[in-house]
């Protein structure tokens, strides 16, 4: 809650809560020095519990020093070294060796475009640099993208960049003499993963950022580091509000003034799909493989592509095609899980410095509370033990806990959601607690912003196209009941895994317009 920034009086909490936040750490000191006759004064049990709240908002650009009313560590303040740097060096030299070797035994040089192992090579890179006790930051576009590398971050909060980034913003906290700009001199190697899906002025503004503190080189990209760029931009581009074409084409990397600085190196073998197949499954599977590239690439622009008639088993369709899709097939799998709903409602406000207080009255709670905007939860969060659920925002990188991570509700508490991540392979399996939080999003069509506190969470049985990108999933099912509005949508949709479509005769829909209602069952080959 203190990395989010829902809790207005810390120090009020930590006093009523201090005893329940430390129950278990005499314990802990038991195990670790083999002694269980052991004893702490309650000032020792505190301060090690500051400190280690200290150290997880250090590593999420945070500090106690923001709240002056909370107690601080007894050491807070003595040290005089940089955090953010002595994190990057923790690493074991001797296992980031053997993961190199062992990595650089199994690379070719032929991985490329989607499921090709761009990871891998991030991986390579990584190990073989921190094996030399050298600094490697590792950055994603996203959350999810994120979680596949070895302490990763999103470049948003590594860097500092700003959320509306645009031609004159620099990253914040990355002044000259600062910590974070300490961190990013000392970096041998930057790695930013999933970089088509950002706007060029995120690039820049890191671009001007880094030339400004590194002086000896501000005439070179980035100041002279190296910096490597991983995507495909057949993928989704950035996404630009009510802009056509040209504004994305604009906004997009290679539209860049650091684009002609980038050399391009591309891999030209899909590994996904090929790995551990016949050499009939392979021929096929590259037959596959070259035609999402032709989807990517623009060239299967027929109709229909030679195929009208799609056949669906009547026991697989969702009827109703006029909602938003995934509340659908929430609604028709929700209602078989077993168990009972836990109800959870939102407290919702108008954030009282966008209008006058008597403009309130105009906004009643009833209209707040039916507000749906994509970035905030629902007002009313219907929850069941066992249902999957998706975080909607970055509220704890370091444990796992970004947008689109996913997990099982393992228990529905009154004030903490506890539930198992299943994304990520370092992660999944963790067990994590969701407070409620307050949510503003940053763009809506209404003449004021408003806040809403509730579990930052959605069901999760389905997940749009673009919350899909970065993951690799072994069976997914694509529900297209209307057609996919942005570049690279489709591509990444039938890019995830193998496919096998299954269909059957239908004749009971009706449909207010003419329009095809696609539902392909994708499945492990």
């Amino acid at each position: 809650m203190l990395v989010t920034k829902t809790l207005s009086q810390p120090h009020v909490v930590w006093e009523a809560t201090w005893e329940y936040l430390t129950d278990d750490i005499l314990y802990k000191k038991r195990r670790e020095t083999g002694n269980p006759e052991l004893n702490l004064t309650i000032d020792h049990i505190k301060n090690i519990a500051l400190t280690e709240i200290e150290n997880h908002l250090l590593s999420n650009g945070r500090s106690l020093q923001k709240w002056p009313l909370m107690p601080k560590p007894d050491d807070f303040g003595c040290y005089n070294g940089n955090r953010l740097i002595d994190d990057e060096l923790k690493y074991v030299v001797e296992d980031q060796l053997k993961e190199n070797e062992r990595l650089m035994a199994m690379i070719t040089d032929e991985q490329r475009d989607f499921g090709c192992s761009k990871t891998f090579v991030y991986r390579a890179l990584s190990s073989a640099i921190r094996s030399r006790r050298m600094i490697v930051l590792n950055t994603a576009s996203s959350g999810i993208a994120a979680l596949l590398l070895e302490g990763g971050r999103t470049a948003h909060s590594r860097f500092g960049i700003p959320i509306d980034a645009d031609e004159f913003t620099t990253c914040k906290k990355m002044e000259p003499g600062s910590d974070r700009a300490e961190l990013v001199k000392a970096a041998k190697l930057i790695v930013w993963d999933e970089a088509p899906m950002m706007s060029r002025h995120c690039f820049e503004t890191l671009d001007r950022s880094m030339r400004d503190i590194i002086r000896s080189s501000e005439d070179k990209p980035f100041g002279g580091k190296v910096v490597v760029f991983g995507g495909d931009f057949r993928q989704i581009l950035p996404v630009i509000p009510g802009g056509g074409r040209a504004e994305t084409v604009l906004q997009a990397l290679n539209s860049s003034y650091l684009w002609e600085h980038c050399k391009v190196l591309k891999l030209t073998k899909n590994m996904r799909l090929l790995a551990g197949l016949t050499d009939d499954a392979a021929k096929d599977l590259q037959s596959f493989s070259k035609w999402i590239l032709d989807v990517g690439d623009g060239k299967i622009n027929l109709p229909n592509d030679g195929q009208v008639d799609i056949d669906i088993p009547s026991d697989l369709l969702i009827k109703n095609i006029g909602e938003d899709p995934i509340q659908t097939i929430a609604k028709e799998v929700y209602g078989q899980l077993p168990g009972e709903y836990k109800v959870y409602l939102s407290s919702d406000s108008i954030i009282p410095s966008d209008v006058d207080v008597e403009e309130n009255v105009t906004y009643p709670a009833e209209f707040l509370n039916s507000v749906r905007v994509a970035e905030m939860p629902r007002h009313n969060l219907k929850l069941k033990v066992g249902a999957p659920i998706m975080c909607l925002r970055n509220l704890d990188l370091v444990d796992g806990l970004c947008n689109g991570t996913r997990l099982i509700v393992a228990q529905l508490l009154p004030h903490v959601i506890e539930g198992r991540i299943i994304t990520g392979n370092s992660i999944a399996g963790d067990k994590v607690w969701i407070p409620r939080m307050y949510v503003s999003p940053p763009d809506t069509k209404f003449p004021f912003r408003m806040r809403r506190r509730q579990f930052s969470v959605t069901l999760a049985f389905a997940m749009t196209i673009n919350k899909s990108q970065g993951q690799t999933l072994e069976s997914v099912g694509l529900f297209l009941p209307r057609p996919v509005f942005s570049h690279g949508q489709l591509y990444v949709a039938l890019s995830r895994e193998g496919w096998v479509v299954m269909t059957t005769k239908i004749d009971t829909i009706s449909f207010s317009e003419k329009s095809v209602l696609t539902i392909l069952i994708m499945v492990s080959p």
